[in-house]
């Protein structure tokens, strides 16, 4: 039976079904649009989301009684609609997700009862629901995908597509325009060399942008940020871990790309290699956690805002943020596909940009199978259409551009504009490492062996011997794939009664006199409320007769029915309670002004004012800064005199006065 056949039968089946057969399942917000035909001769299709309210052109505010969307894309909205309504007598309705995607999908589809015929799939949660067997496998319907469908993962296909609205990487290479301009080693003949120069000449490779690097590193070695003077400008603040995956992919590697696992591969190990040597030469420079190659969130985002940073990696759309405050300074900022390795041609097909799966679309499981091929052919239409409107909205707009970057800049704006539009063009959906749920395994390896954290080997010795570590768990998932069995994978969730509580507690306590489960209510997603006090307390990462601030010292967990555990860490403070000693509080040499009309709560006093406030075994007690404000009138310039006083855990107390200056 030929493509055009079988899809001739669906629309005759659509013209066949009956309504209130394929309706059913949970409620949720739904549009109300009246299409063509009757409720009678339509067949419904619903679309479900964590956003589903905001993409339904139907609903209103309920503050205001107002549209949610905009006009002009509502407009867009309802006639992508009516386009599967007048073809396909197909009638779409918007699901609103009541909860947690992970949950509620698991929720409906072994309760019998899917929430949704076609579901979007937040970024990053695809791992999670891959790991719960509720997505219907497509492969007896590819006949009915209008484009090829979205590439097999665990040798199945699940997805209707993996890239939501995102067309270039999730966190591009961007720079401050204007600190590359002050650089006068980038000069040639007294003109900057910018990027895009490089990049148009095919010289934009993995050893140009080190030198670069270097080069911009040599000039702001002694330098201090506009905003944090106590800070200095770094070459490439950034997140080691963007920008391995951004090298990978630039020399034709990856974790999980199209062809499977690829992380014993030489262009991986080239990669990993190639970032090594930028840390090594600090070229690279990265927050990490003490003692980990784990990153604080978004460590490098703010440093760039505060121009800290000449270059760096952050998610497409804090680019409107980073702009704002770079304009507010009077700067720009400029975006730069990643650099390829000098081996390679410009024009080599395996030199791309990383693309990683965003929010996707599945069908769940327990969707009725004469309606699977109507709601491929209805989300591929839809989406189709909407996307051509949008397009011919945007057309010759700066909203082609997805990325709030300087494309009006005198020197490089209209260059950034073609490369932007480039690169993109030829940069489809590559990696699916965050969709398998192994990219943070892959990560942890490759971190460790970059830092040389736990005596960790070289990366070509440490991948060969944690790859278990990785291959193990997508081999569990495979074999649960291949089954029809649905898994509870949601571990129990913590919340803490008391939030931010630790535990402080004299030298000698007996931990098993302290009832640790008492600060927290545990519920799970099938079982709902457990017993808190079950929970298994694990208290060997502390110390109790020695004086110290144990971060997550204290471990709880407990299980549900399915066996999943959560987890929970209890921060710990072990004070000498018999001290009597002063604490010891030293101000800042040189502290920050306050503005006029500032704020005084939003001051951390603690942080901008005090360089150390310890007790006479070195607990940390900046927390415990107060700041007398009588004095201080933010309103009025001139300089003023705040007592910061700061008491210790066993109650001793020391202040200082500090001279603030209003301007």
């Amino acid at each position: 039976m030929n493509k055009n056949f079988k899809k001739a039968l669906t629309l005759g089946l659509a013209c066949t079904m009956i309504l209130t057969g394929c309706a059913g399942g949970q409620e949720g917000s739904k549009t109300e649009t009246a299409g063509k035909g009757s409720e009678s001769d339509s067949v419904v299709i619903r679309f479900g989301s964590h956003a589903g309210n905001s993409m339904n052109p139907d609903y209103k505010d309920p503050v205001t009684g107002e549209y949610a969307m905009s006009e002009e894309y509502r407009e867009i909205t309802l006639a992508a609609m009516k386009k599967v309504e007048d073809e396909l007598n197909v009638k779409i309705e918007w699901v609103q997700f009541p909860g947690e995607t992970t949950e509620v999908l698991l929720q409906s589809v072994m309760a019998g009862d899917p929430v949704a015929d076609v579901v979007n799939l937040y970024a990053n949660s695809q791992g999670t629901i891959l790991g719960q067997n509720i997505l219907q496998p497509l492969d007896d319907y590819l006949e009915y995908f209008n484009e090829e469908a979205p590439a097999a993962l665990y040798g199945k296909h699940y997805f209707l597509s993996v890239a939501g609205d995102y067309t270039h990487p999730l966190s591009p290479l961007f720079y401050n325009i204007d600190y590359i301009e002050q650089v006068d080693a980038l000069k040639e003949n007294g003109k900057t060399v910018y990027p895009t120069d490089l990049y148009k000449a095919g010289k934009w490779t993995w050893s140009t942008f080190e030198d670069y690097l270097a080069k911009i590193e040599a000039h702001y070695a002694n330098s201090q940020a506009p905003e944090r003077p106590e800070k200095r400008i770094d070459a490439y603040r950034t997140d080691y871990t963007e920008t391995l995956i951004q090298a990978m992919h630039s020399a034709g590697g990856s974790i999980y790309g199209d062809e499977g696992l690829a992380i014993e591969s030489q262009e991986t190990k080239d990669a990993v290699a190639f970032v090594q040597r930028l840390v090594d030469k600090k070229l690279l420079v990265c927050e990490l956690q003490e003692g980990t190659s784990n990153r604080p969130y978004n460590a490098q985002g703010a440093p760039f805002n505060q121009g800290e940073s000449v270059f760096t990696n952050i998610e497409d759309w804090r680019s409107g943020e980073a702009a704002t405050k770079a304009a507010e300074r009077g700067q720009s900022i400029g975006f730069i596909p990643f650099p390829r390795p000098d081996h390679m041609e410009f024009d080599d097909p395996n030199y791309r940009q990383v693309r990683t799966g965003g929010e996707s679309w599945g069908i769940l499981r327990g969707v009725d199978e004469e309606k699977i091929p109507l709601a491929i052919q209805a989300y591929e239409m839809f989406m189709a259409e909407e996307t051509r409107l949008k397009k011919e909205l945007e057309a010759g707009t700066s909203s082609e551009i997805k990325l709030t970057i300087d494309i009006y800049h005198p020197e490089i704006g209209a260059d950034m504009e073609a490369i932007y539009k480039e690169s993109i063009a030829r940069t489809k959906v590559n990696e699916f490492s965050n969709m398998t749920g192994v990219y943070w395994d892959f990560m942890q390896i490759a971190g460790d062996a970059i830092y040389g954290i736990g005596g960790s080997p070289s990366y070509d010795v440490a991948i060969e011997a944690k790859k278990a570590l990785i291959t193990d768990k997508i081999s569990t998932v495979e074999k649960l794939l291949n089954t029809t069995e649905a898994k509870d994978n949601i571990p129990p969730a913590f919340t803490e009664i008391e939030a931010g509580k630790s535990y402080t507690l004299p030298v000698g306590t007996d931990p098993s006199s302290i009832e640790w489960s008492a600060n927290y209510t545990v519920a799970d997603n099938l079982d709902g409320e457990l017993d808190a006090s079950q929970m298994t307390i694990d208290t060997s990462a502390v110390d109790f007769n020695t004086p110290g601030i144990y971060q997550g010292g204290v471990i709880g967990t407990l299980k549900d029915s399915n066996d999943n555990e959560g987890k929970v860490k209890i921060n710990v403070v072990i004070y000498d309670a018999n001290n009597t000693t002063a604490p010891t509080l030293t101000a800042k040499e040189a502290p920050r002004t306050i503005a006029l009309n500032e704020d005084t709560a939003t001051i951390n006093w603690a942080n901008d004012f005090v360089e150390t406030a310890v007790d006479k075994d070195g607990l940390d007690l900046k927390a415990n800064v107060v700041a007398d404000l009588s004095e201080l009138d933010t309103t009025a310039a001139g300089t003023y005199n705040v007592m910061l006083s700061v008491t210790d855990y066993a109650g001793n107390e020391a202040s200082q006065t500090v001279e603030v200056v209003v301007e």
